[in-house]
């Protein structure tokens, strides 16, 4: 849903901005500033390095988004600054435009996301596939990983900075290699790695740079260093790009995918921020403004494009932070540290930071995330493994391209891919059932069975069922009908099982007499295919049908639910409804195996307690209450219900059909009061609910019910379920009557005030 922000949301951040002048929680939001500041201080050093520029441009970046993106964003506890998944894009941006180039780059990022989240198109970011995004990042991580291989080992930059470049750099000067730079490197790397789990509390990346720093200085290691680090801040300045028309046409391109995956990297940390921080969700309009005007002023004080970043956000979460103040403490941390530190920062060897570099890139690179998606799916393992690879080889650009590319065609062709099913019977007809979209893009698997069906005996003729049909397109049913016919050549009769009017509009356009062999009830086929001789078999085959057609399509995760519920049950509701062949209790709740614990007889009656001398619905009540534990009981009439018209008409209780029908008859005995509270002209569905809450009544007479009601661990609830229209109504305590689900704005919670609504329902005729 669009939701436009033209007011920049400010109406709701002046509160929120009010309540930073508070002293609540002040104490937690220096504390967690602080801890991220130790974090931020050393990654912007190390990632303005991989992104081409120089080691304080980090800083200052991470200073003013840290400010601006906090003030105005949409997620309170976010920290903004550089990202490790963005250097390399800026690095390119560096080496191809320079450094005013990247400058406009950033601004038009900022621009573009400021009028996304203005305009309320903060959603359509996330278009961008997951495994693209994993992809990229774990190929952005292989080539920082590469690219720092000069700096560790002591090397001068190479000239061309791709992969191959950078590898045959290397080769051609490790005679060269510094053994110091190596080691420090080394250092950096395995504190980085291991420092955390041994002092969880400390900030290892800051130590990790700290303790190397210091050896290489009092050991006198002649290493290259950082270098000098102003100690203020750039005036702002709007950056000026100077190129012909090609090169701003190539800009403006390189601008709209840096903001497309800055604001893509920004969105997901956002979320990963909302679990953490276990917060409302946040609103992606209002972040993107918020990092829109974070990239705006970063270009301004000539700065690197930034996003959320997940690392410093988490640490910014676990540390204790409650409001937007612990960012901008983090940033004043930051400032502090670039008007007093300048110095001693310049003293920092490069190859330290390198080695901070490589601890980011082995991160970024997550093989157990592609192992994960391998499990879980194919085909978007593929996706990641054709981005990364593209990235890594051919560059970002034509990377992100080919992994878009490849999957909306993966997308389309799992969209398009129909499952069949063909089973066989010893004297009934076989059935071909097909679940899923029939178009063009799965015809081939149509053609595949055309040829096994012809070399196949079917001499009951051949059901083909279409109810599970998701899509149809003139291909899919040409191909479907050159089938048919293919059978007709044989003498062999089929019929097309088919309750989609649209389905059949579009069979009948590709052949209009293909009407004479479609039916939309089971019992027609018998006549179509001339087998009503075999109506018993039929009966029996489609049930055997649907056994193995439950296990041929039972698939992981009903597996795992399946063994789970092996062990033990644990439903939460107890459903009682009646046995009408037209409920389906699970269908009509979307609920899995294990979830209900379910009665059905006919009436979906509740005998009072002590009335049945086999008190079978009273066994199950008291078991699933007082045993199993569920929460809650619901009673679901229905409409169209055989009971309550045996009830209304009074047809089941003369002397014939007692006689005749002895069990049904006492059964519904039960029931003849209710008709002493039906008007002459009660209709089906007024007493099936009035049914449903007298039930209710009934329940109540249970004593392990009233114990469990008074302590406040159960609910009684009544359910009408509208078989024609697929509606299903819940009995409103406050309104006092039904209302479809959706519709209703009370709970159905039955209380103490049960009765008042008892009595408004046997005048419910009247009304």
């Amino acid at each position: 849903m669009i939701s436009p922000h033209l007011d920049l949301g400010m109406k709701r951040l002046i509160t929120e901005w009010r309540n930073m002048f508070s002293t609540r929680y002040l104490l937690n939001d220096v504390i967690s500033g602080t801890a991220v500041a130790c974090v931020a201080i050393p990654l912007s050093l190390a990632i303005a390095l991989a992104s081409g520029v120089q080691p304080e441009i980090g800083l200052i970046s991470a200073i003013i988004a840290g400010i601006v993106c906090a003030l105005f964003g949409g997620v309170p506890l976010a920290v903004s600054g550089p990202a490790a998944a963005m250097a390399v894009l800026i690095a390119a941006v560096v080496e191809e435009y320079g450094f005013s180039g990247m400058l406009m780059v950033g601004l038009g990022c900022g621009i573009l996301q400021l009028l996304t989240g203005v305009l309320g198109f903060g959603t359509l970011i996330r278009f961008i596939p997951v495994p693209v995004v994993m992809g990229f990042t774990a190929g952005i991580g292989a080539i920082i990983l590469i690219g720092q291989f000069p700096r560790i080992l002591g090397l001068p930059a190479p000239v061309d900075s791709d992969i191959l470049g950078v590898i045959l750099h290397v080769k051609n000067l490790i005679s060269h290699a510094q053994s110091a730079a190596f080691c420090l490197a080394m250092t950096t790397l395995l504190m980085t790695l291991f420092l955390p789990k041994i002092w969880p509390r400390l900030p290892s990346p800051l130590l990790a740079v700290i303790i190397p720093s210091i050896a290489a200085y009092y050991l006198h290691l002649s290493v290259d260093l950082v270098g000098n680090i102003p100690s203020d801040l750039p005036w702002p300045k709007l950056p000026i790009f100077s190129g012909d028309s090609v090169e701003w046409f190539d800009l403006l391109s390189t601008t709209f995918v840096v903001f497309a995956l800055a604001s893509l990297e920004t969105l997901l940390s956002a979320g990963a921020v909302d679990q953490l921080a276990k917060s409302k969700p946040h609103d992606p309009n209002q972040e993107l403004i918020g990092q829109g005007l974070g990239n705006i002023m970063t270009a301004l004080f000539s700065g690197i494009p930034v996003t959320a970043v997940i690392a410093r956000s988490a640490l910014n979460v676990h540390a204790g932070a409650k409001t937007r103040r612990s960012s901008i403490f983090h940033s004043l941390i930051l400032l502090a540290t670039v008007f007093l530190l300048s110095p001693i920062m310049s003293k920092i060897p490069i190859a330290v930071l390198a080695g901070l570099l490589v601890t980011i890139a082995l991160r970024m690179c997550s093989p157990h995330e592609f192992l994960q998606l391998w499990h879980s799916s194919r085909s978007d393992a593929v996706v990641y493994l054709i981005t990364f690879f593209m990235i890594v080889i051919m560059g970002l650009l034509s990377g992100i391209q080919l992994g878009i590319i490849a999957a909306l065609l993966l997308s389309a062709l799992r969209l398009g891919r129909v499952n069949i099913y063909f089973s066989m019977s010893q004297h009934g007809p076989a059935q071909l059932s097909l679940e899923g979209p029939l178009t063009f893009l799965s015809v081939a698997k149509i053609d595949a069975y055309e040829k096994k069906l012809a070399t196949t005996s079917l001499p009951s003729g051949l059901i083909i069922d279409l109810t599970r049909l998701k899509a149809l397109d003139t291909s899919g049913a040409s191909h479907l009908i050159k089938l048919i016919e293919q059978l007709e050549a044989k003498k062999i009769k089929s019929v097309l099982y088919v309750t989609d009017s649209d389905y059949i509009t579009m069979l009948t356009a590709v052949r209009p007499d293909i009407m004479s062999i479609i039916t939309k009830n089971e019992l027609e086929m018998e006549s179509i295919l001339g087998i009503k001789d075999q109506h018993q078999q039929l009966i029996m085959d489609r049930v055997i049908y649907g056994i193995e057609k439950f296990k041929n399509n039972l698939n992981p995760k009903h597996k795992a639910l399946f063994t789970s519920l092996a062990k033990k049950q644990q439903p939460h509701t107890l459903f009682i409804t009646c046995c009408d062949s037209r409920i389906d209790p699970n269908l009509i709740t979307s609920t899995r195996p294990g979830e209900l614990f379910i009665v059905r007889n006919i009436g979906n009656i509740v005998p009072a307690f002590g009335d049945d001398e086999t008190p079978a619905e009273g066994a199950a009540i008291e078991y699933s209450v007082g045993i199993l534990g569920v929460k809650q009981i619901i009673i679901c009439g229905h409409s169209e219900c055989g009971a309550i018209a045996q009830v209304i008409s009074g047809d089941m209780f003369s002397p014939e059909n007692q006689k005749k029908y002895p069990s049904v008859a006492s059964w519904l005995s039960t029931l003849y009061e209710l008709k002493s509270r039906f008007s002459s002209n009660i209709t089906s569905e007024n007493a099936a609910k009035l049914n449903a809450s007298l039930q209710l009544a009934n329940l109540k007479t249970y004593p392990i019910v009233k114990e469990k009601l008074a302590k406040g661990e159960l609910v009684l609830n009544a359910l009408y379920y509208d078989i024609g229209n697929a509606d299903v109504e819940m009995w409103d305590e406050v309104l006092g009557r039904y209302t479809i689900i959706g519709e209703s704005t009370q709970p159905l919670v039955f209380g103490a005030n049960q009765m008042r609504g008892l009595k408004w329902l046997s005048n419910f005729n009247k009304s």
